[in-house]
């Protein structure tokens, strides 16, 4: 339950939103898992040793985090008296104040030339990451970036640099699909205009711009921390500069829309600051930070990332800009105080999250009359508190799911969405049962009420917009994570279940890449690589920037989810959507050379124009790197998917017809792998029931799936009952039903021997709140305390709140270690790893709750539980980072040690031994499967140079010679980019293998093999020759020369010369030398053909 935690809090008592019933569950975590895995990536050793933030300064502001929800209309804020202060614009010390970028002549002159959003910060980005001075900013220079942002910001990098932009003309057409999913600069014009006539303009449902919304252009930046002073002498004490990231299109969200994407700025805080508490980043993010003179302060810090508010305020000066809020009102307007006076400012501060949740804008309501209230259902146990049998979910009209449904070109109509609406949040579910059925009706219930506003004033029109996170859909074949693993073991289902289904997992992914003869062969290879890699899907997400997450789309192959522990629904804001990075966009295929970026999507392209890998060496190598890859990530992470399961939303029984403990599991096509083997659309029987997190023996639950008639039309989600004395799902970890996500397993190997851990082991442990200490200021108490505050004093007093994630950031990380720790010491039921997970699961909603582990507890705990390295099962899962690179730690620290004698062999250390003894097994034979081909040259790819040699010779001496000349230029010009494209692979020169850079950024290797690809075509041009007359001729013999040329490098070798140059050509050249011929379609078809 998001908003009552923590049984027998008498601050809870007194909530005016309390409904009467505190979870049993809800001392387990209830947020975000997502961001479980990111506090442990911390290094161990760093994480056991540092020291908690003191938190004996009443004067320090730093605390919590927030949401947000809805508000009024702008024009009637004004009417706010007993909410809106009047009050002076604040002025801030030096002493107070970053600047990101600030020049204060640079600044008027950018004021007078009335230049471009986009100029300002593409300039200040590069100032900030030192590629620009200020004295470079001259009038004469600026002059030339006038105009809009589309054609002005190209002209940057030669107005100062001397350098044509890389996004010229001549690439446009090329990277047409590519640009237009990244470039923000025309979305970024278009987004200036609509807001210019009109601030409602960029909200969507807009018939001046249809199927148009604002706010998908994203400012972010990263923070560094800084030793050295200007000079570059280090310093002893440590300080802050924020460097800006590349401007980009991204998804949008509801404050964006409403208040225009240059509003705000996101900055990313590197792990190195956020494990450490002694830097003071909540007291660096409480300055006032300056942007070309625009006014920037922090509203609201989400695990790693910190969100900027562009104020109404001018530095320097006791005027305000025209049109926009100070950073007090801005957060008035969304969450006002007056308002939610019964809730703890803990809670209050994270209600400004709902206005940053990643969004797309669906239907608008009229009025707020549409918005009806829907009461919770609740249990009438005997002796006990009721329990919420609802919470987070309430019901949409089938008329408003039809438009969702159009607007998004979904598959099937969606029984369920999760939306933000005003101060509402959670899940809607479709209503069949009403009368009207083109009413426009959301009903919500109390549960889902985060915010409230005046009944007497209208809601602003942001407020009453429908904002899209997700839509139900039901995904098969799951990944079950480690924790999973654990649970299933410790409530009874035997070690070698595991083992064989490790090993299964493991022989099916090898068969479906190495079978290679037979009847289609090539097909169902193509199918196998395509589904092993998630490729098709990942085309789809990266076109549809910004909206990937709500029609469904994964960014990731399967592979790459196997290796997170927590998947990506779980954020279910967004808040992990990465940021930054160089001007192309990962993973899209090069468009000059037609190279495609992944593996998988080589393998394919190859694959589609005839080549085997039985005779081509680079679909063999690229094949085998795929598979030893997908090898080597399975047996590391020691997780693996099980066919008979499946993961969707949970939503409540709208109807009571279920009974205690059953569940409906029914999907919108038969894709489900019955027991029997058989595909089918409904489950019936025995199935285990989980979400993440998966910490405690209760969080996995055997249940029966039943089928009912009234449940007919809710496919595509997993249905709870809503019989019994407790909340079905509240057992899984205190979860409810505003957006949890699902896993259902159904494997009789897994369930015939499992049994349910005993209920007691899923209530909050005794003695808890003892460990703790709670900020319990209500908002009602923070609004007399600062009354008379200046605006200052009162913005500081409010940061120390919305910035709460960004204290004691380090003890996430050390209860999650120490649980681990316990978990392997102790035994998975012991009551003191169930009380430990309880401390992790507070301590990780701190920011929400304002409970603070108490320091002698902590020293306790850290002096019992941490002083190890951990399991060495754990360790070795993060023995190398992501680069490849090495991660030692100097900590002379033990592993864990585990008493098998009374605790009986680990799960994970059972695994880990047999997945040790399989690697060495399956690698052997892939060596043997994938051995180097014997100086192979495909002389189909020989044959246009052969036939180019052969026309050399015909015709009069004069003629001959013309055509050596000729063919001259393009020797020389193909060796010449061989050249460029060895010393591209030499990263700084130092390596004649290919391993440096392959460890480059993904974006930073398409930029230089996109440079040389761009060489290796633009020359030499047609109008150099006069007997090769056609563009066709001249790019089939050059990629045929360079094909031969590497061979004849390589003395019967090959590189990924010719490839990466000129697939595309060598593609085509194999395709029409085909028995079977080939066929002609244009790339967007392509990319969208899927096989049966």
């Amino acid at each position: 339950m998001d908003d009552f935690d923590n049984a027998g809090d008498q601050f809870l008592m007194d909530d005016p939103e309390f409904n009467g019933y505190i979870s049993e569950g809800s001392s387990f975590y209830e947020g975000d898992a997502s961001l479980i895995e990111l506090y442990e990536e911390e290094e161990v050793d760093a994480a056991l040793n540092t020291p908690p933030q003191s938190d004996s300064d009443a004067s320090d502001v730093s605390k919590k985090r927030k949401r947000s929800s809805h508000s009024v209309e702008s024009d009637d804020f004004e009417d706010f008296e007993q909410v809106k202060r009047a009050k002076p614009a604040l002025n801030a010390t030096p002493d107070d104040v970053h600047i990101i970028a600030y020049c204060p002549d640079a600044a008027a002159l950018m004021d007078r030339l009335g230049l471009s959003r986009g100029v300002r910060y593409e300039l200040g980005r590069l100032v900030s990451a030192g590629e620009l001075h200020y004295d470079q900013l001259t009038e004469e220079a600026l002059l030339q970036l006038q105009g809009p942002n589309q054609e002005a910001v190209p002209k940057i990098s030669e107005v100062f640099f001397g350098e044509k932009s890389p996004h010229s003309v001549d690439l446009e057409s090329a990277f047409a699909n590519e640009l237009a999913a990244h470039l923000p600069w025309a979305e970024l014009d278009r987004e200036e205009d609509a807001l210019a006539l009109g601030p409602y303009e960029g909200l969507g449902n807009n018939p001046n711009h249809p199927g148009w919304y604002g706010g998908k252009v994203r400012f972010s930046g990263r923070l560094q921390v800084v030793s050295e002073d200007e000079h570059g002498k280090k310093n002893a004490k440590k300080s802050f500069k924020i460097v800006l990231d590349d401007c980009t299109l991204w998804t949008s969200f509801r404050h964006a829309r409403r208040w225009g994407s240059w509003s705000y700025l996101r900055v990313k805080v590197p792990n190195q600051a956020f494990y450490d508490s002694k830097l003071g980043l909540d007291s660096f993010f409480k300055k006032t930070f300056l942007f070309w003179g625009c006014v920037f302060r922090a509203c609201y810090a989400m695990g790693d990332n910190v969100f900027f508010y562009w104020t109404n305020e001018v530095y320097g000066k006791s005027e305000t800009i025209p049109g926009r809020l100070s950073l007090e009102d801005f957060i008035q307007w969304h969450n006002p105080l007056e308002f939610n006076k019964g809730q703890l400012m803990t809670k209050w501060s994270e209600r400004i999250r709902l206005g940053f949740s990643n969004s797309v804008p669906g239907p608008r309501l009229d009025s707020r009359e549409l918005i009806i209230d829907e009461p919770d259902i609740f249990s009438n146990p005997t002796g006990k508190a009721p329990s919420d049998m609802t919470d987070g979910c309430g019901f949409i009209s089938i008329s408003l799911l039809c438009s969702i449904f159009d607007q998004l070109s979904l598959g099937s109509l969606p029984t369920a969405i999760q939306f933000r609406l005003a101060g509402y949040k959670g899940l809607l579910m479709r209503r069949d049962e009403t009368q009207d059925r083109e009413a426009k009706h959301v009903w919500v219930r109390p549960s889902q009420t985060k915010i409230r506003y005046p009944q007497e004033f209208e809601l602003d029109p942001a407020m009453l917009t429908l904002d899209l996170l997700r839509t139900s859909h039901m995904t098969t074949n799951c990944s079950i994570s480690n924790d999973i693993v654990i649970n299933l073991a410790e409530n009874g289902v035997p070690h070698n279940v595991f083992v064989q289904l490790l090993r299964t997992s493991l022989a099916e992914l090898v068969l479906g890449l190495t079978t290679w003869e037979g009847p289609g062969a090539m097909l169902e290879l193509w199918k196998n690589v395509e589904r092993a890699g998630g490729v098709l899907v990942g085309r789809r997400a990266r076109a549809a920037v910004g909206e990937a997450r709500v029609r469904g789309y994964r960014t990731r192959s399967p592979d790459e989810e196997e290796l997170d522990q927590n998947e990506d629904e779980e954020d279910e804001d967004g808040f992990d959507d990465k940021i930054g990075g160089p001007r192309s966009t990962a993973w899209w295929t090069d468009e000059i050379s037609g190279c495609p970026s992944t593996l998988e999507d080589t393998i394919m392209v190859l694959l589609e124009a005839g080549f085997t890998p039985q005779t081509t060496p680079i679909l063999r190598e690229k094949l085998k790197q795929s598979v030893i890859k997908k090898i080597e990530n399975k047996l590391k992470k020691l997780n693996f998917r099980i066919e008979e399961s499946c993961t969707a939303f949970a939503v409540p029984d709208p109807y009571g017809v279920l009974g205690p403990d059953e569940v409906q599991i029914k999907s919108s096509s038969r894709n489900l792998k019955g027991q029997d083997g058989l595909m089918t659309d409904t489950i019936l029987g025995d199935v285990l029931i989980t979400r993440n997190p998966c910490k405690n023996p209760c969080d996995v639950r055997k249940v029966k799936a039943v089928e009912h008639p009234l449940l007919s039309k809710l496919i595509n989600v997993i249905v709870f009952s809503t019989a019994g004395d407790r909340r079905l799902i509240d057992f899984l970890g205190g979860g409810d039903y505003d957006g949890d996500i699902v896993t259902a397993i159904w494997a009789l190997l897994l369930l015939s021997s499992f049994c349910n851990a005993d209920e007691h082991l899923s209530i909050e442990p005794a003695g808890l709140d003892a460990c703790f200490e709670r900020d319990a200021e209500k908002v009602s108490d923070f609004i007399e305390r600062t009354e008379n505050f200046t605006p200052s004093e009162r913005i500081l007093a409010l940061q120390k709140y919305l910035l709460g994630a960004l204290r004691d950031t380090s003890l996430v990380g050390k209860y999650s270690v120490m649980h681990d720790n316990a978990i392997y010491e102790l035994g998975y039921a012991n009551y003191r790893t169930i009380k430990l997970s309880a401390k992790f699961c507070r301590v990780l909603d701190a920011p929400k709750t304002g409970y603070r582990i108490k320091k002698q507890t902590l020293d306790a705990d850290t002096r019992m539980y941490g002083n190890t390295l951990g399991p060495r099962w754990k360790v070795a899962m993060k023995e190398k980072k992501k680069t490849g690179a090495p991660k030692f730690t100097t900590s002379n620290m033990p592993y864990s040690k585990r008493d098998e004698q009374i605790l009986g062999p680990f799960i994970m250390d059972t695994l880990r031994r047999a997945a040790d003894k399989e690697k060495d097994k399956v690698l052997g034979e892939m060596d043997l499967k994938f051995a180097p081909l014997q100086d192979t040259l495909d002389l189909t790819l020989v044959e246009p140079w052969m036939f180019a040699l052969t026309w050399v010779g015909k015709g009069s001496t004069e003629i001959i010679e013309l055509k050596k000349a000729e063919l001259s230029i393009i020797k020389h010009h193909v060796q010449e980019v061989y050249e460029d494209h060895r010393k591209v692979l030499q990263v700084n020169g130092k390596n004649r293998d290919a391993s440096g850079f392959t460890n480059l950024r993904i974006e930073a290797r398409q930029d230089r093999l996109r440079t040389i690809s761009k060489k290796f075509h633009s020359s030499p041009a047609l109008s150099e020759f006069q007997l090769i007359t056609d563009e066709a001729t001249l790019a089939r013999w050059r990629a045929s020369y360079a094909y031969v040329y590497d061979h004849e490098q390589r003395k019967g070798g090959w590189s990924r010369f010719p490839w990466n140059v000129a697939m595309r050509d060598l593609c085509l050249i194999k395709a029409q030398a085909s028995l079977t011929r080939c066929t002609t379609m244009i790339n967007d078809f392509a990319q969208r053909m899927k096989l049966p």
